[in-house]
């Protein structure tokens, strides 16, 4: 699936990207690897290459249970710019943008800066949203 996310978003703006560890040797190889190699008998998978790092990369990483992909910081990020975050949201561009119901985007967003509400991707997509409405020239309703 990040694959094909990562041929997807590079292909979009005519960028050809590569994958340097995907070879069609390795993938050749791993296909031809007993399945105890690949999902150990206790259900670990990927367990060839984790024993293969084993003394290489810490133990913490090669035994997580929890799938982080390429994960980033969003929270700290907007934690950290919470004056811009501010700005955004009191936007002139906010406020044209029909769709969003500001003082539900106000009260997630002052939850999530003081703790008592987890960090959701529903305000990271209203921040870019509204830059992006900004950023385009965008106008609603007309």
């Amino acid at each position: 699936m990040l694959l094909r996310y990562e041929d997807r978003n590079s292909m979009a703006f005519s960028i050809e990207s590569r994958v340097p560890f995907l070879t069609t040797g390795l993938a050749s190889f791993l296909f031809s690897l007993p399945e105890e190699h690949l999902i150990a008998p206790d259900g670990t998978s990927k367990a060839v290459f984790r024993a293969a790092m084993r003394g290489l990369v810490p133990d913490a990483i090669l035994d997580r249970r929890d799938k982080i992909g390429f994960a980033t910081p969003e929270q700290a990020w907007l934690t950290r710019l919470a004056p811009w975050v501010d700005g955004v949201l009191a936007s002139d561009t906010a406020r044209a943008i029909p769709a969003l119901v500001l003082p539900e985007v106000r009260a997630e967003w002052d939850g999530i800066r003081t703790g008592a509400r987890p960090f959701g991707w529903h305000l990271w997509r209203v921040i870019n949203l509204v830059r992006w409405t900004e950023s385009f020239g965008v106008s609603y309703g007309d």
